[in-house]
């Protein structure tokens, strides 16, 4: 779900429910111990802002690492 979702939801605009989703899988990647860089995420953390997707992309970014 960590890496299959992510590129789908995250392009130039996100999908309207991406920041729930991205919640989920930080859930699912700390709970599980997964491991590695997704680009699509890290691209959308790596944006300026504050928004819900950019702070739970962050979240997740660092929950792979």
């Amino acid at each position: 779900m960590c890496r299959a979702a992510p590129p789908g939801l995250l392009g130039e605009t996100p999908v309207r429910g991406a920041a729930a989703m991205l919640a989920l899988a930080v859930e699912c990647a700390s709970r599980c111990g997964a491991k590695g860089e997704i680009p699509e995420v890290t691209a959308v953390a790596d944006r300026k802002g504050s928004s819900l997707t950019v702070k739970n992309a962050r979240l997740l970014r660092e929950a792979l690492r």
